[in-house]
């Protein structure tokens, strides 16, 4: 029996962790523990932001107490973060019980919090983002006002993250994307096929950026929005930022671009802040079914996105290929008309350029009414509608 002592001596060693881990856990006062950083930081090696869904409050300053009352609500969309405006330090001996009463009510729900955290900002950077921290924000957006030379605010980026990365937690940055330092795209002979992997270990970038080309694209046709997509495609660690004027029945669009071509997304939902409790407007709606099949398909998650060209069409469609390791699992299309008229869409030959193969797409999300699966040669979708399926032998 004395030869299994070293089976035995590695089960105590894992015991007398576990045991380590509770009593933290049992020492450590309860709203350290309730704070969103601490949420994902368990033994789980993925970052949790990796895969997140964004929700930016723009009023300035925040109502905490009106952003708690909708909590439920955004929890109902599948939102994992809110990104807040920077609220103003309470003056020396006071409190402000509502900004704390939101980071505890959200971190109950697995809401984070995180602060935009404005580049021009002067003074002890690292002091200000401790403070914060230790009040129980997940992290920072550093925003860049225009007149800022982005190589400045590299360096509060790198400043920050260096400060986020000391505090215990799934802590990180977000900043936003300067095109001067975006990778050269050259035109592709085939689809552009990108990888979904995040590259975060390089701790003088933010882990991601939030790239607000697609808010400033004029017109939104399909052509532009192609171009634009293949060029953020080189960066898998974009948020992309959805036009605010952009048309409401370019709305659905605009919300399957963001929540299937990068790994995490940055959504537009302001209405859920505004709408009745319990009222399920048809975007929102949208929003919910979109962000449940981001969270739940290994294939959005994890997949790389090939673009394919139906300008001519007014249509903007990609197919999302699954990972290495999940083989099994079918490739994904989505289809986007972008015109007032239906289209049918014929995808057999651009599938096979891809080396990929089927006979049908059986359905997974549509904003139609309409019901069953989908021919490849024929592929319908409603004016300014979207179809998303997957591939089918």
């Amino acid at each position: 029996m004395q030869n299994s002592s070293p089976h035995r001596a590695a089960l105590r060693f894992r015991l007398w962790i576990a045991a380590c881990v509770l009593l933290a856990a049992g020492t450590a006062p309860s709203q350290m523990l309730a704070r969103p950083g601490w949420n994902g930081s368990g033994f789980n090696a993925d970052p949790w932001w990796t895969h997140a869904v964004f929700y930016a409050i723009g009023d300035a300053p925040p109502d905490f107490k009106a952003i708690a009352a909708r909590l439920d609500a955004l929890q109902s969309l599948g939102t994992d973060a809110l990104i807040l405006p920077m609220p103003a330090p309470p003056a020396p001996g006071a409190t402000d019980d509502g900004f704390d009463e939101l980071v505890s009510q959200a971190s109950r729900r697995s809401i984070h919090i995180l602060l935009e955290f404005p580049a021009s900002t002067a003074g002890d950077l690292a002091g200000a983002a401790r403070y914060w921290l230790g009040r129980g924000v997940s992290g920072f957006h550093v925003v860049t006002p225009p007149q800022i030379n982005p190589l400045d605010a590299q360096t509060i980026v790198q400043t920050m993250r260096k400060t986020a990365s000391s505090a215990v937690g799934g802590r990180f940055i977000i900043s936003d994307f300067s095109p001067a330092q975006a990778v050269a795209v050259p035109a592709p002979r085939h689809p552009l096929r990108s990888s979904r992997t995040i590259r975060s270990s390089d701790a003088a970038v933010a882990q991601l950026q939030v790239d607000a080309r697609l808010s400033q694209l004029q017109p939104l046709d399909a052509s532009a929005i192609r171009s634009l997509l293949e060029q953020s495609l080189v960066e898998p660690n974009l948020l992309l930022d959805a036009p605010a004027n952009a048309p409401a029945s370019l709305a659905r669009a605009m919300a399957a671009i963001a929540l299937t071509t990068h790994p995490a997304a940055l959504v537009d939902a302001d209405a859920a802040l505004t709408q009745p409790a319990g009222s399920a407007p048809a975007l929102l709606d949208w929003y919910r079914k979109l962000i449940a099949l981001h969270h739940g398909n290994a294939t959005l998650r994890y997949g790389s996105v090939s673009t394919l060209d139906f300008d001519a069409q007014n249509a903007l469609v990609w197919v999302i290929r699954p990972p290495a390791n999940a083989a099994a699992a079918p490739p994904i299309v989505v289809a986007c008309n972008l015109s007032s008229a239906p289209v049918q869409l014929s995808l057999t030959a651009p599938l096979k350029s891809l080396n990929l193969r089927g006979w049908f797409l059986r359905t997974l999300l549509r904003t139609d009414d309409a019901m069953g699966a989908q021919d490849l040669n024929s592929v319908a979708v409603p004016p300014f509608g979207v179809y998303i399926g997957e591939l089918r032998r």
